[in-house]
């Protein structure tokens, strides 16, 4: 089990955690590295399925090694005991030629260079223990496999970043290196900066959690290889402020897509990398430039950390491919036993001093424990929105377009939340979470992505296209936040004769979850009475006439479906059919959280104009403009150039 120090209600009323509380967990996780270490210490297989291949191995390794590092910089080397001690030999063992423990080389397209990143920054923050005190052949294997990294090419993603790094460590040793490599990557993710402090992962509109771990983290490392610096103190060159200055509006936005609890928005990839979302908060600090009160950042940070050790995944000191349970929904192609490990990452903030305010001060409150939160994200147009009676936060997403070719859950839902996760429900009656759909069971259209979108004070708007069994619809959607809920209104042009479905929130438990129909509206409940609900808002044309819309049918999918979050199911929809018009218009009312009441639907009035929709609610008007201009053609274009399956965009990390 966990060894942890007894919580601090003084210091941390909240989370109860302190700095003793952080370095307790990165012990157990070294020790737990240690059970499963190669004889000279340079590979690590973690248990897992099948043979660990070699690449695997190095991965176990690196990214223990890197959490090593962080806890012997923290501690200026005096703990853990026998850090010291153990990294030479592994080190030796792993870049000499032949060796049985011997690491892989550098090659393209490949996961060593992510590894051989962790190491680079391992030596780094680890030199005045390490590094200085290694024997000349040790560090000159070293650099010979780290220099394999400048032939390599990688995909045009987070990626670029990692062979920079490696470049600039180079350059920090007095190694011949590439400049020109690593002023070409902070060009490129320069390309793929949106505003707002976001960046999009590579060409197109792809945005997650890797704004976080890194897109904000590996300039200030290449900085502070370049220029030498601790890593407890702030850079120094002007040319950086930049990205201070991006790191600081993008923590403004960040802190908005974690709940109350600490949990984070389950949007996007590598998610097992769990609590790795603390590292540009720690960095913020790091930097001098987070706009959060420092007591704020620790209470944020430990909130993670703590939802996974109450979880219980760190008390055997080795975490799982998962969440807080394993869960291979959340899987990608890339992801080895050692992967989850980049959770290092979140340790940043051992870099800091103890007497340093994030570690010293109280624990300050998030703002969705103060009040309801209404957060507009103009780079990736997303509209965050928390509830203080419940602490979930939800992301509106109208502007996440994933990668190409790839119907992956965890991009181009139309929502995402804190309490939820993506779900795709295979079979003859399948269906998605958070999605408008056009075309029989068994048949779904096929997204072909997105066109325009924008983010309003209380409300967003996108568009995109779809492919319907060969028939190119367009649709329109605007959603306008009610509390709890949300009002999703859609115009879809170019449908014939086809049924059009809308989707709700997946709820999940560890059993079936209720179920409830009724006319026009359906639910789904989880036994602690969390309700994803969907309701069918009445319409009207701009003459304030009643609309004849179509009958819908309304029902619930419950069924077992083992993921993050439980191990059932349960999924609302609605449906109905279009006619031979080539135009549909609907309204529906989305609703996550408890007191679901679906005749709050008949209070809401939705009225059709000529660009647009007006939505009242409780007397108060939304007018939602249709965007005139698709300004992501190119990104939508490109949906269809890339075959299914291809890794063309999406390096492993």
């Amino acid at each position: 089990m966990l060894p942890l120090p007894e919580p601090d209600r003084v210091r941390s009323p909240r989370s109860g955690y302190t700095r003793l509380h952080w370095e307790a967990c990165a012990d157990h996780l070294l020790a737990g590295a240690a059970k499963h270490t190669s004889p000279a210490g340079a590979r690590v297989r973690f248990p897992g399925n099948g043979p660990a291949a070699a690449t695997d191995e190095l991965e176990g390794f690196a990214r223990a090694f890197l959490l090593g590092a962080l806890r012997l910089a923290g501690s200026q080397g005096g703990q853990p005991a026998g850090l010291v001690e153990r990294y030479p030999q592994a080190l030796a063992a792993g870049t000499r030629p032949g060796d049985a423990e011997a690491w892989p080389r550098i090659g393209h397209h490949d996961q060593v260079l992510v590894e051989a990143t962790a190491v680079a920054l391992g030596l780094h923050w680890s030199r005045p223990w390490l590094w200085d005190h290694l024997p000349d052949r040790t560090r000159a294997q070293l650099v010979d496999w780290l220099a394999g990294a400048r032939a390599s090419w990688c995909a045009d993603n987070n990626h670029v970043l990692f062979g920079a790094t490696v470049q600039a460590f180079l350059a920090s040793v007095g190694a011949d290196h590439d400049a020109v490599a690593i002023d070409g990557a902070l060009n490129r993710i320069d390309e793929w900066y949106v505003g707002d402090g976001w960046y999009s992962d590579g060409p197109g509109r792809r945005f997650d959690h890797y704004n976080g771990w890194t897109f904000h983290l590996y300039p200030f490392f290449i900085e502070q290889l370049l220029g030498g610096l601790p890593g407890d103190a702030a850079g120094t060159n002007p040319s950086f402020d930049v990205y201070r200055t991006r790191l600081r509006t993008f923590l403004d936005d960040y802190q908005h897509l974690f709940d109350a609890t600490g949990s984070a928005v389950l949007q996007g990839r590598s998610l097992i990398y769990r609590w790795g979302m603390a590292a540009p908060f720690w960095m913020g600090e790091l930097q001098r430039v987070s706009p959060l009160p420092p007591g704020r950042t620790r209470r944020l940070t430990s909130g993670m950390l703590r939802g996974f050790v109450d979880a219980g995944e760190l008390d055997d000191g080795v975490l799982g491919l998962g969440w807080k349970r394993p869960a291979p929904d959340l899987l990608q192609s890339y992801n080895a036993p050692g992967s989850p490990l980049w959770a290092s990452k979140g340790f940043l903030g051992l870099l800091l001093a103890q007497r340093h305010p994030a570690w010293a001060d109280v624990e300050a409150p998030l703002p969705l424990e103060r009040r309801d939160v209404l957060r507009p994200m103009g780079g990736p147009r997303w509209l965050a929105v928390g509830h203080r009676n419940d602490g979930i936060v939800r992301l509106l997403n109208h502007g996440s377009d994933g990668h190409p070719q790839r119907p992956d859950p965890l991009y181009r839902r139309l929502a995402y939340s804190s309490a939820t996760v993506p779900v795709h429900l295979d079979g003859p009656d399948g269906l998605d979470d958070n999605t408008v759909t056009v075309g029989r069971r068994g048949a779904p259209s096929r997204h072909r992505g997105l066109l325009a979108g924008a983010v309003h004070r209380e409300g967003a708007v996108s568009r995109w296209r779809i492919d319907a069994q060969g028939r190119d619809v367009v649709v329109d959607l605007a959603t306008v936040v009610v509390g709890a809920a949300e009002v999703r209104v859609a115009r879809l042009r170019g449908v014939l004769d086809q049924p059009v479905r809308c989707t709700g929130w997946a709820v999940s438990a560890n059993v079936p979850l209720a179920a409830a129909t009724g006319p026009g509206c359906a639910g789904a409940t989880r036994p602690d009475g969390l309700v994803s609900g969907l309701a069918w808002v009445t319409t009207a044309d701009a003459a304030g006439d009643d609309r004849a819309d179509p009958p819908f049918r309304a029902g619930v999918e419950a069924r077992p479906y083992l993921h993050a979050l439980g191990d059932h199911v349960g999924l609302p929809w609605l449906e109905t059919d279009a006619g031979f018009d080539g135009a549909v218009q609907l309204a529906w009312m989305v609703h996550l959280g408890h007191d679901w009441d679906p005749t709050l639907a008949e209070t809401v009035a939705v009225e059709w104009l000529a660009d647009g929709v007006l939505v009242v609610v409780d007397g108060h008007s939304h007018h939602c403009g249709w965007l005139r201009d698709d300004v992501w053609r190119a990104d939508a274009a490109n949906q269809g150039i890339f075959r299914v399956g291809s890794n063309a965009l999406g390096g492993g990390q």
